[in-house]
C-alpha cells in the first residue's frame, strides 16, 4: 500500500522507492519516495515519514526501483528524513521479522518494532564525533562531505548537523565520512554522577481517593497499583505494567494523590548490580562431555541443529551452557542465551561475565532506558558477542550466531502476550535456523512439543539423569489437605508437617522456600447471604484483596477500591474472606515463626528497578531465612543452603479451564522441588494439595517426566490437542456483547465456507473470561493439521485487511494459554 494524498497531477517521479512497516495495527507496509538526497537509504534504516497527520518512524523493509501503482489523482508521499547513515538492521533481522509477522498474523510493523534500537520513537541520543584521523583528510573543498566533517567541532546529531550546514541530506554523507573512519557515532553521555529516575508512592488522600466511584479508570489503576506495591513504583514500571503511553502523575501530584521521589538508579552499566559468586570451571561429567561434544561437531559443521537437553534439576545444564559459549566464540561466533524470568538474568549473566568479561550484554526491560540503548549497541557494533536476557534479547542484533540457548524452555513466560505475539523459543529455533546454528533447549521438564520432536527424531535428545557429584534428587511428600482439614479446621494453612520442617530446618541453620502460585492476601470476598463473591465492575472475574484484605483488586484490569463492607448484589452485610495469596502467607509465617527472617518474592514487591537483584542477594548471603512467593522462586536459582521446598494450594491450577493446565502444574512442582538439596545436606519437598491422586501430582511427587508425558499424550491423543496438532485462538472484542458476537460469528462463518479438510473450527462461543476490562470477549478456536497451516493464516491474514475487524480481532497462533 502507498502513502498518497490526493492531487490533479499524476504519481510523482523519484530515483527509488521505499516500502516502510510503520507502528501500526495495520496489515501492510507502505510505499514512499526516496529523495534524491537520501541516495544512500537501504532496507534496515529507520526513517521518518507523514501518514495523515502525524510523523512517524518506521525502518526501510525494501527499496524498489519502479514506482507503486497508484489510483488516478494521487502522488506519492516522500520520506522526510533517514535517522541511520547505516542500516541498524541486516537481512538476517529483517527476514526474520518479515516471518514473526507472517506466522503469528501480526502487523509488519509492529513485528518490526522490537528489532529496533531502544531509542526509537524519541529524541535523538545518537552524536557524531569527529576523529583525530579526520585532520589530515582530503575531501573536496565546499562539498557536503567536507562541510560536515569541518561542522563537527563538536558532538553533534544529524539533525543539528543538517542545521549547520544547511542541508537535509547528511546521512549519504555521514555514512561516507564513518565507512572512512573519519566519523564515529556515539551515544550521548548521559552526564557525571549516579542517575536518578523518578518514581511515584500513593499519599493517604490517595489511599481515600480509591474508596471513591468516581475516579476515571486510568487514575483508578495507577492509584490501584501503587497502594499495593511495597515501595515507590518508577513512572516506566507503572506505564509499562498498564499500558499507558503517558500516565496522569502531573495531575495526580497536584491534587495530593501520590508523591513524586528520586530513586537512585544504579550505575550506568547493570553490570554493576551482580552478584553471583566466584565460581570456578567445574570439570565435566561424562554425561556433560557427551552433550558438549555433540555441540561441538555441529558447530564446527557450521550445521543447524536442535538439541533438546533433558536434565534433571541440579544436573549440570548451565556448564554445558558456559562450555557452548567458549566453543563458539572459538570459532568467531557470537551466542544469544535466554531465560524465562528477569530475576533469572543476574546469575547467568554473572557467571557469563566471570567467564568472558566485557564480550558479554545483558537485554531485558527492567534495564533503564539508557543501560539497555547502551547494551544494544554494544551488541550491535560487535562489542559484544554474548547477549543474554528474558523473551525479548531473542530480537538482540546478534551478527555470525553459532549458539542459542533456550534455558527453561517449556516456560509460557516465552509467549508475549501483546501483538505479535509471538514465542521466544520458536523464534529462536527459526532464528538459529537461517544462520547455521547450533540451539539448545535445555529443561527438566521439557514441553510436549520440543520432547515430542525429540523422540520423533526431529530434534536431537540429550539426557543429564543424574545430579552433579551424584547428589540425590530431594525427597518428596503429598500432603493431603483433606486430612489436615479434618484434624486441624478448615482454616488451616500450614499444615502440621510444614510447621515442623520449617521449624527444624530453620533451627539448623539452612534455608527454606515456600511457593504459592497467586498473589494478594485473599482470593475471594463472598456473601454469606447470597453467595456471590465481589467481582470486578469491568471483567467477569472475583477481586483480589491486598494489604491485608483492605484493598480489592483486579488482576486483570488492574481497577481497584476499598475492600466493599456490602454486597453489591444483595446488599449483605456479612461478607467472609475466602482463599489466600503470598500476603497472607508472608504475614502468616512471620507470626508462626518470630524468630526467623522471612521475605516475600511476588508482583507487588519486585516492582523496583533492582529488586530482583537485591532481594536474591540477600537471600544467597544467608541474610533471609525464608523465602515466600509465586512461581518467579521455582527455576533457576541455585542455593545450596535450601534444603525445605513446601508448596501450598498446589492443585490451584488444575481448575483452570485449559487443556495444558496438568502439564503447568506437573512442570512447576517438579522444578520447585529441584531448588532444594542443591548442596551437601539432602533436601525434602512438602506439597500440600486437596487432590494427591492427581496424576500430574502423583508424577510430580516421583519426579518421574517420562510416566508424567505418557499419561498426558494419550489425554492430548484422544481429544486431538498439541503436539499432534496446531492450535490458533481468535477472540473478538466489543464494547457491546452483541456487537462482539456478530463479529464473531461473521469470522467463524468464513472459515468454515473455506472447508478446510482436517480443520475444526469450534466456536463462537465466549471467552473464560468473557469481559476484561470493559470489553466482550468471544472466542474461536481452530484446530489445524500442520499442512493446512499456512492457508489458515492466509486466510487469517485476509480477514484482518478489514480495517474495522482488525480492531476488534486478536489472533494468537500456538497459545499458551486459552482463558
Amino acid at each position: 500500500m502507498s502513502a498518497a494524498k490526493s492531487s490533479s497531477s499524476a504519481a510523482s517521479s523519484f530515483p527509488r522507492y521505499a516500502r516502510v512497516a510503520l507502528p501500526l495495527p495495520l496489515v501492510q507496509t507502505f510505499s514512499y519516495g526516496v529523495p534524491r538526497a537520501l541516495d544512500a537509504l537501504a532496507p534496515g534504516c529507520r526513517v521518518k515519514v507523514r501518514f495523515g497527520p502525524r510523523i512517524l518512524i518506521g525502518c526501510v523493509v525494501q527499496i524498489e526501483d519502479a514506482a507503486p501503482t497508484l489510483p488516478p489523482g494521487t502522488k506519492i508521499l516522500p520520506i522526510l528524513a533517514s535517522l541511520d547513515p547505516v542500516p541498524v538492521l541486516g537481512e538476517e533481522l529483517l527476514s526474520l521479522a518479515e516471518w514473526i509477522a507472517d506466522y503469528y498474523v501480526a502487523p509488519p510493523g509492529e513485528g518490526l518494532r522490537g528489532f529496533l534500537p531502544p531509542d526509537t520513537g524519541r529524541a535523538e541520543t545518537v552524536l557524531y564525533r569527529r576523529k583525530p584521523e579526520a585532520a589530515g583528510a582530503s575531501l573536496r573543498e565546499g562539498s557536503l562531505r567536507a562541510r560536515v566533517l569541518s561542522a563537527l567541532e563538536k558532538p553533534m546529531t544529524s539533525r543539528a548537523l543538517a542545521r549547520a550546514v544547511g542541508s537535509r541530506a547528511v546521512s549519504g554523507a555521514l555514512r561516507f565520512l564513518v565507512d572512512a573512519g573519519l566519523v564515529e557515532r556515539v551515544e550521548k553521555a548521559s552526564g557525571g554522577g549516579i542517575p536518578r529516575i523518578w518514581a511515584a508512592a500513593i499519599t493517604d488522600k490517595g489511599r481515600q481517593a480509591l474508596e471513591s466511584d468516581v475516579l476515571k479508570a486510568t487514575t483508578a489503576r495507577v492509584l490501584t497499583l501503587l497502594a499495593t506495591a511495597t515501595d515507590a513504583v518508577p513512572l516506566k514500571t507503572i506505564r509499562s505494567e498498564l499500558g499507558l503511553k503517558q500516565g496522569p502523575f502531573r495531575t495526580l501530584t497536584k491534587r495530593d494523590y501520590i508523591r513524586l521521589v528520586k530513586q537512585e538508579a544504579l550505575a550506568q552499566s547493570p553490570w554493576s548490580r551482580l552478584s553471583s559468586p566466584e565460581e570456578e570451571a567445574l570439570t565435566p561429567t561424562p554425561d556433560q562431555r557427551q552433550v558438549i561434544s555433540q555441540i561441538e561437531r555441529s558447530m564446527a559443521l557450521r550445521q543447524f541443529s536442535v538439541m533438546v537437553l533433558y536434565g534433571v534439576t541440579g544436573s549440570g545444564k548451565t556448564e554445558i551452557y558456559l562450555r557452548a559459549v567458549e566453543a563458539a566464540l572459538a570459532t568467531g561466533r557470537g551466542s544469544l542465551l535466554l531465560v524465562p524470568e528477569i530475576a533469572l538474568t543476574p546469575r547467568l549473566a554473572g557467571l557469563l561475565r566471570q567467564r568472558f568479561q566485557s564480550q558479554v550484554a545483558i537485554l531485558h526491560s527492567a534495564l533503564g532506558s539508557g543501560e539497555r540503548r547502551d547494551e544494544w549497541w554494544r551488541i550491535r557494533r560487535g562489542e559484544a558477542r554474548v547477549a543474554v536476557g528474558a523473551r525479548a534479547a531473542v530480537l538482540a542484533p546478534l551478527e555470525r550466531l553459532g549458539l542459542i540457548v533456550v534455558d527453561e524452555e517449556q516456560e509460557g513466560s516465552y509467549k508475549q502476550e501483546e501483538t505479535p505475539r509471538y514465542n521466544a523459543r520458536d523464534v529462536a529455533i527459526k532464528r538459529a535456523q537461517a544462520a547455521g546454528a547450533v540451539i539448545v533447549l535445555g529443561s527438566a521438564t521439557p514441553s510436549l512439543e520440543s520432547y515430542t520432536h525429540a523422540v520423533e527424531g526431529r530434534y536431537r535428545l540429550a539426557r543429564l539423569p543424574e545430579r552433579i557429584a551424584g547428589r540425590p534428587l530431594a525427597s518428596v511428600r503429598l500432603i493431603d489437605m483433606k486430612e489436615v482439614v479434618r484434624q486441624e479446621g478448615p482454616e488451616t494453612i500450614l499444615s502440621q508437617p510444614l510447621r515442623e520442617a520449617i521449624e527444624a530446618r530453620t533451627s539448623a541453620g539452612e534455608q527454606a522456600l515456600v511457593l504459592l502460585n497467586r498473589r494478594g492476601y485473599a482470593t475471594q470476598l463472598v456473601c454469606r447471604e447470597c453467595g456471590l463473591a465481589a467481582n470486578c465492575n469491568e471483567c467477569s472475574v472475583a477481586l483480589t484483596l491486598h494489604q491485608k484484605g483492605r484493598l480489592a483488586v483486579c488482576h486483570y484490569c488492574g481497577l481497584g477500591r476499598s475492600t466493599p463492607t456490602r454486597c453489591d448484589m444483595c446488599s449483605g452485610e456479612y461478607l467472609h474472606q475466602r482463599g489466600y495469596g503470598t500476603e497472607r502467607v508472608e504475614e502468616l509465617l512471620k507470626a508462626t515463626f518470630p524468630q526467623i527472617r522471612v521475605s516475600r518474592m511476588d508482583r507487588d514487591t519486585m516492582r523496583r528497578k533492582g529488586s530482583y537483584e537485591g532481594l536474591l542477594s540477600r537471600f544467597a548471603a544467608g541474610e533471609i531465612d525464608l523465602l515466600v512467593g509465586t512461581q518467579m522462586l521455582a527455576k533457576g536459582h541455585d542455593f545450596p543452603a535450601v534444603t525445605l521446598v513446601g508448596v501450598l494450594a498446589a492443585d490451584v491450577g488444575l481448575g483452570v479451564p485449559d487443556f495444558r493446565a496438568a502439564e503447568r502444574t506437573f512442570q512447576l512442582l517438579t522444578q520447585v522441588s529441584g531448588r532444594a538439596g542443591r548442596g551437601s545436606r539432602a533436601g525434602e519437598v512438602l506439597i500440600q494439595t486437596f487432590c494427591p491422586e492427581h496424576y500430574a501430582l502423583r508424577h510430580a511427587s516421583a519426579q518421574d517426566y517420562q510416566a508424567f508425558y505418557e499419561e498426558e499424550m494419550s489425554f492430548r491423543r484422544a481429544l486431538r490437542y498439541p503436539p499432534g496438532i496446531y492450535i490458533i485462538n481468535l477472540i473478538v472484542e466489543g464494547a457491546e456483547m452483541s456487537a462482539a458476537t456478530r463479529q464473531a460469528r461473521r469470522v467463524a462463518e468464513e472459515l468454515n465456507r473455506a472447508r478446510l479438510a482436517g480443520v475444526e473450527v469450534l466456536g463462537p462461543a465466549f471467552a473464560a473470561r468473557s469481559k476484561v476490562a470493559g470489553r466482550y470477549r468471544c472466542q474461536i478456536l481452530l484446530k489445524v493439521p500442520r499442512s493446512r497451516h499456512r492457508e489458515v493464516r492466509r486466510r487469517i491474514h485476509a480477514l484482518m485487511e478489514d480495517p474495522e475487524l482488525s480492531k476488534l480481532l486478536t489472533v494468537d497462533v500456538d497459545p499458551t494459554t486459552l482463558h
